[in-house]
């Protein structure tokens, strides 16, 4: 199993931090998941995603929680 790396890339989702391997934000994940989509829905709506790497966006949420509270709070202003 591939170990999960959250990591943000220039140009890419606008720097936003994002599951290592794909370009799923970690933002977006935590906004489904707070809005009540369940992990089995999550998983399979993004069939690239692990349960590690849902793990890994919760826990980079904890670590990072303004960062991403505030990105959400941006993509809802855009809409």
């Amino acid at each position: 199993m591939k170990k999960t790396k959250i990591r943000k890339t220039h140009g890419i989702c606008n720097g936003a931090a994002c599951i290592g391997r794909t370009q799923i934000p970690v933002w977006k994940l935590i906004a489904l998941c707070n809005d009540g989509c369940s992990e089995e829905n999550l998983l399979s709506d993004y069939p690239d995603l692990t349960k590690d790497d849902l793990k890994a966006a919760q826990i980079y949420y904890t670590q990072e929680r303004a960062e991403i509270d505030e990105a959400i709070a941006s993509q809802n202003s855009n809409v």
